[in-house]
C-alpha cells in the first residue's frame, strides 16, 4: 500500500486522454535545444551572419548601369520639320577601398560572434534544463518524504485507536495522533499543486506544450556520482580558456583590432576607382533630301581616379581621433581579459572549494540520517512497549524526516553547484568530477 501511494501521485498524468511522455534528463535537453524560441531565434540571427559573410566582397563588385531614350520634336508653324532623336548608354564603374579587407574581415568577426552567441544561449537554457529537472527531482523526492511521514503518522493513528478502543490509551493521546496525521494531508496537496505548475514552466522551457503530458524519470542520487581531488581542480584551472566571458573578451578585442586597421587604412591609405562609359545618339528629320535617315554618333568614356586622405596627419583630424580611439579601447579590453582571467582563476577555486566543503558536510548529513532512524525505530519500539509517549514518538518522527530532507537538499546544492562550476569553465554537463 506505501509503494503504491509513492507511485500514484505522479502517475496520475497518464489518466488524461493522452499518453503521458516519460523524460530523462538527456530528453529534456534535447528537447530545449529543439523546440526552445529563443534557440530558434538566435539560430535564425546566425543565418543572416552567414548570408552576410559569404557576400562580405560585394563592396568590390562593379557598379554597372544602362539608359536609353527616345524623343520627337514637331513645330507648330507650318512648313518646319519634324525631328527625332535617340540615346543609349552603359557605365561601369569600380571602386577600390583600403577598408575592404577589414570589412570582410568584420563580417566574418561578426559571424563568428554570431556562432558563440548561439553557442552561449544554448548552454545557457540547457543549464537551466539541467537545474530545473533536478529541481524538480529534488521537489518530488520531497514529496515521497512528506508521503511517507503522512503513511506512518496514519500506522500510528490507527494503531491508537485500536489502543483507545481496548481501553490502553488516553482519548487525548488519540486526539493528537488524529490531528498529527491530518494536518500533513492539506500540506502534501499543497506541494503537489505547486509541483504540478513547476512542471508547467518547465514544459515551456522545453518547447512543449501545456496540454502536452509528461513524467520526469529519475533521481538525485542517480545522478549524484562525484568524486573530487586535487586532479580536478588542475583540470579545472587548464579550462578557464573555454570560459564564455573570457571568449567573448578574446572576440572583441579581434573586432576592435580589426576596427583600428580599418581607422588607420580610412586615414593614411589611398582609395582607387575606374569608370567606363559608352554613349550612342542620333537624330533625324523629315522631309529632307539627301539627308540620311539616322545620324548616329557613339563616345567612349574611361577613368581611373586615385583620393588620398590627408586629414590622418593632423592631429586634430577625425581620421587621426578614430585612430587614438580604437588603440584605447583595445588597451582597456586587453587589461579586462587579464584581470577577467584572475577573477574566474579565483571564482573557479572558491567554487571548488565550496563544492568540497559541501560534500563533507554531505557525509555528516547521511550519518545523522543513520542515526535519526536509530533513534526513530527506538522511540516506536518504546512507544508500542508503553516506554514513551507520544510527543517523543512524533519528535523523533519529525527528526528523522528532516534529516532525509536535508539529505536530499544537500545533493541538490552540490550538483547545481558542479553544473554552474562547469557552465563557468565550459566544460560539457555531466562532466567534470566523474
Amino acid at each position: 500500500m506505501i509503494a503504491a501511494i509513492f507511485i500514484a501521485w505522479p502517475m496520475a498524468a497518464q489518466t488524461s486522454n493522452k499518453t503521458a511522455r516519460i523524460i530523462t534528463i538527456d530528453d529534456a535537453v534535447n528537447l530545449a535545444l529543439q523546440n526552445n524560441i529563443e534557440i530558434k531565434q538566435s539560430t535564425m540571427d546566425l543565418e543572416l551572419l552567414e548570408t552576410k559573410n559569404k557576400y562580405s566582397w560585394n563592396s568590390v563588385s562593379p557598379s554597372i548601369s544602362a539608359s536609353g531614350g527616345f524623343n520627337g520634336q514637331t513645330p507648330l508653324e507650318s512648313g518646319s520639320e519634324t525631328s527625332f532623336s535617340y540615346s543609349l548608354g552603359a557605365s561601369l564603374r569600380l571602386s577600390l577601398t583600403p577598408t575592404l579587407r577589414t570589412t570582410m574581415k568584420k563580417a566574418l568577426l561578426d559571424y563568428q560572434a554570431g556562432k558563440a552567441s548561439l553557442e552561449t544561449t544554448k548552454r545557457r537554457i540547457e543549464l537551466s534544463v539541467r537545474k530545473t529537472f533536478y529541481s524538480l527531482i529534488y521537489f518530488n523526492d520531497n514529496i515521497e518524504i512528506q508521503q511517507r511521514s503522512l503513511e506512518t503518522a496514519k500506522q500510528t493513528y490507527e494503531s491508537n485507536k485500536a489502543k483507545y478502543s481496548q481501553g490502553r490509551l488516553p482519548e487525548l493521546q488519540l486526539l493528537n495522533s488524529q490531528y498529527n496525521y491530518e494536518k500533513k494531508i492539506p500540506d502534501i496537496e499543497n506541494l503537489k499543486r505547486t509541483y504540478q505548475s513547476n512542471i508547467d514552466s518547465f514544459k515551456i522551457l522545453l518547447g512543449l506544450g501545456l496540454d502536452d503530458e509528461i513524467i520526469l524519470q529519475g533521481k538525485l542520487d542517480d545522478a549524484f556520482n562525484v568524486q573530487f581531488n586535487d586532479t580536478s581542480l588542475e583540470t579545472a584551472l587548464a579550462s578557464i580558456e573555454e570560459n564564455a566571458s573570457i571568449k567573448n573578451l578574446k572576440q572583441q578585442i579581434a573586432a576592435t583590432q580589426n576596427t583600428l586597421q580599418a581607422a588607420k587604412l580610412a586615414s593614411y591609405a589611398p582609395s582607387i576607382s575606374f569608370s567606363l562609359s559608352e554613349s550612342t545618339t542620333g537624330s533625324s528629320k523629315k522631309n529632307m533630301p539627301g539627308k540620311e535617315a539616322w545620324e548616329p554618333s557613339s563616345s567612349l568614356s574611361y577613368g581611373v581616379n586615385v583620393n588620398l586622405p590627408l586629414d590622418g596627419f593632423f592631429p586634430w583630424a577625425n581620421g587621426k581621433l578614430n585612430v587614438q580611439t580604437a588603440e584605447e579601447n583595445l588597451a582597456k579590453l586587453q587589461m579586462n581579459l587579464e584581470q577577467t582571467r584572475t577573477q574566474t582563476r579565483l571564482t573557479v577555486k572558491n567554487s571548488y572549494n565550496s563544492i568540497l566543503q559541501n560534500i563533507t558536510q554531505l557525509e555528516l548529513l547521511e550519518k545523522s540520517e543513520e542515526l535519526t532512524q536509530k533513534a526513530y525505530e527506538m522511540s516506536k519500539n518504546a512507544y508500542n512497549m508503553g516506554s514513551t509517549d507520544l510527543l517523543s514518538l512524533q519528535q523523533a518522527e519529525d527528526n528523522l524526516y528532516s534529516a532525509r530532507y536535508s539529505v536530499q537538499n544537500q545533493k541538490y546544492t552540490i550538483l547545481t553547484s558542479i553544473l554552474t562550476l562547469e557552465d563557468t569553465l565550459g566544460l560539457p554537463f555531466g562532466t567534470l568530477g566523474k
